[in-house]
């Protein structure tokens, strides 16, 4: 096994600000059903001007040929072919031209640490296979040889050394690759390329993932990444992180796929079994202030066992094990709140990021222009294989998830810097695809004015914390917390149905939850129980079409805790969901003659979660 290793500095970058192009104004209604204030559909500002920021989209983990598993399922894709195609310029992806319509704002290559380049080496001839096992299979043309490759070839994520692919003088020329590109590739004040990889320990016993990408804000970088091979505990990764820290190089680590860790995304020991100390706490809350909220592999918000009171938990889900209190999202902000009363840090603060995943090398988010994720695994070429699949297995054709997700920041221009600086301070949110625009502040006292005037957000920055932030102790008198929240619906994708805040608070020693509906298009009102009613349905599976004749182009909502305790933590995001539209295995059935899977739902209600705003008492 490595240990840490020293690091050096890479090229410098510069500063400049990106615009983005507002949505077309609605007529939504307020928490009360009144109708919003008109002048709050304008009051977005759409540049970085006077103190205000502006919203960049992007993937913060995506997969090309560097990656072991991406090789082995035969994608040829580069970093290069990556950051273009983010760009929306074509590249080739597995014998097609694919571009994307709408482009990102920037992009983090997060190839796997482990064997990094190597198996790509491997694939094209350039150097030897590992073991004689490998022969056979490296032709296939997938099914079942590309699977017994993919385990081969995967070896890396279980911490195992194999000839030649452990080899840190290839690793390093490769590492240098990736850094090539992302350089070759930014374009500061139009798009950003981060320079990251994966870290991926997974227990061969029970296939849990305690992955993290890793994210630098440059302009220096270690000279190595950091893998399983050299670690299957995450503690070295931070100390690899720390180290570097002290020479310059600064980073954060974002976990990902939590409903897949089985159990110890959240769990309440370390990874050698120690129960959790507030130095580990304190170390995890420093290394790790986001989490992935959804990707290709599921959404890890929550459950509807795990939330029974919300209609929405059972988005984008896939089957996992272990404690399941500890794999998803919103149980876990419970449990760090729990774990802040005796360990006086909350290892768990953690803002949200939606990201892809995709082992294809082309961040490929749009439902009705997906070319698939994972190499030949999901081909769209074979349809027939991937529409009657009766259930999701990791690896293989995912038809019933959606082309899942990118993140959104309010950054002050689009730099390495501004963005990195963004994601450390939380100011961030996931969508499940759609470049959905959302803002939440928080602050105290009435904030129905704030929504008035083109400057609202900017006056906001000085009236309380945006997504992300920790609230000030209440001001006299107040009673709980305002939220101000505006949402805008990406040009290309569904209108809106509703805005919510979700409220997570500690009382009496325990923790609770409840959803509140704050903003919601049409004329409907709240029900007996509280909620309102569904939004309705437009989709056509037969065609894969919609129309946005229901919804709303853009909603905004203030909300005041009414059960606000100040003598209790609180947690407070709100969740942004769209009308029905077609998932992308409803627009390649369509496209084949296929019909889908009776197990694929053949619509989804796209949606986005802001980062958290934290009170402690």
């Amino acid at each position: 096994m490595a240990g840490n290793r020293t690091a050096t500095g890479v090229m410098a970058s510069m500063a400049a600000v990106a615009a983005i192009a507002a949505c077309s104004p609605a007529s939504p209604r307020t928490e009360a059903g009144r109708p919003a204030v008109e002048a709050a559909a304008a009051a977005v500002p759409v540049a970085s001007d006077a103190g205000d920021r502006v919203v960049l989209f992007g993937d913060l983990h995506l997969h090309t040929s560097y990656s072991l598993d991406a090789a082995a399922s035969k994608t040829e894709t580069t970093p290069d072919d990556a950051y273009r195609y983010a760009m929306g310029e074509p590249v080739t992806y597995l014998g097609r031209t694919v571009q994307r319509r709408a482009p990102l704002d920037f992009l983090a290559v997060t190839d796997h640490a482990e064997y990094l380049g190597n198996v790509r080496k491997v694939m094209s001839g350039e150097m030897p296979p590992p073991s004689r096992d490998w022969v056979p299979l490296m032709g296939h043309h997938g099914g079942a040889d590309m699977f017994k490759l993919f385990r081969l070839a995967v070896a890396g994520l279980y911490g195992e050394d194999r000839e030649g692919l452990t080899n840190p003088a290839l690793v390093y020329s490769n590492w240098q690759d990736e850094i090539a590109a992302a350089e070759r590739n930014y374009r500061p004040g139009r798009f950003t390329a981060l320079v990251a990889f994966e870290y991926s320990p997974t227990i061969r016993s029970n296939g849990g993932h305690m992955h993290r990408n890793v994210i630098f804000r440059g302009p220096k970088y270690p000279a190595m990444p950091f893998g399983s091979t050299d670690s299957m505990h995450h503690e070295a990764l931070w100390a690899y992180a720390e180290q570097n820290r002290r020479e310059g190089i600064e980073s954060l680590m974002i976990p990902h796929n939590s409903n897949l860790s089985s159990g110890m995304a959240f769990g309440l020991t370390d990874t050698y079994g120690n129960p959790m100390t507030a130095d580990y706490a304190a170390r995890r809350a420093r290394n790790e202030p986001l989490v992935e909220m959804t990707q290709i592999k599921g959404t890890s918000e929550t459950r509807p066992e795990l939330s029974p009171g919300d209609e929405f938990a059972d988005f984008e889900l896939i089957a996992s094990k272990g404690d399941a209190q500890a794999n998803y999202v919103r149980p876990g902000l419970k449990r760090g709140m729990e774990l802040a009363e005796t360990l006086g840090v909350n290892p768990f603060a953690q803002g949200f990021v939606g990201a892809s995943d995709f082992h294809s090398g082309v961040s490929a988010s749009e439902e009705d222009n997906y070319p698939g994720g994972l190499g030949l695994s999901d081909d769209p070429a074979n349809a027939e294989e991937i529409l009657t699949a009766d259930s999701p297995v990791i690896g293989s054709p995912l038809a019933n998830l959606s082309a899942s997700g990118i993140t959104g920041v309010w950054a002050d221009a689009n730099t390495r810097e501004a963005i990195f600086d963004a994601l450390r301070r939380r100011e961030t949110y996931a969508t499940s695809g759609p470049r959905i625009r959302v803002r939440m502040f928080a602050g105290w006292g009435d904030a129905t004015a704030l929504t008035k005037g083109g400057d609202w957000a900017r006056r906001a920055y000085r009236w309380g914390v945006p997504m992300g932030g920790n609230l000030a102790h209440p001001v006299s008198g107040a009673g709980g917390p305002s939220f101000v929240v505006q949402a805008a619906k990406d040009p290309l994708s569904g209108n809106l149905d509703r805005i919510q805040v979700v409220k997570l608070w500690r009382e009496h020693g325990k923790s609770y939850e409840k959803v509140y509906d704050v903003a919601w298009s049409g004329n409907r009102r709240r029900g007996a129980d509280g909620k309102v009613g569904p939004v309705g349905n437009t989709v056509d599976a037969r065609t894969a079409t919609y129309n946005n004749s229901i919804g709303a182009a853009e909603l905004v909502g203030t909300w005041h805790d009414p059960d606000f305790d100040p003598a209790e933590r609180a947690i407070y995001y709100a969740r942004v969901i769209e009308i029905p539209t077609p998932r992308w295995a409803t627009y390649l059935s369509v496209k084949s003659g296929i019909p889908l899977s009776p197990t694929t739902r053949p619509w989804l209600q796209e949606r986005a979660w802001t980062s958290p705003v934290y009170y402690t008492p």
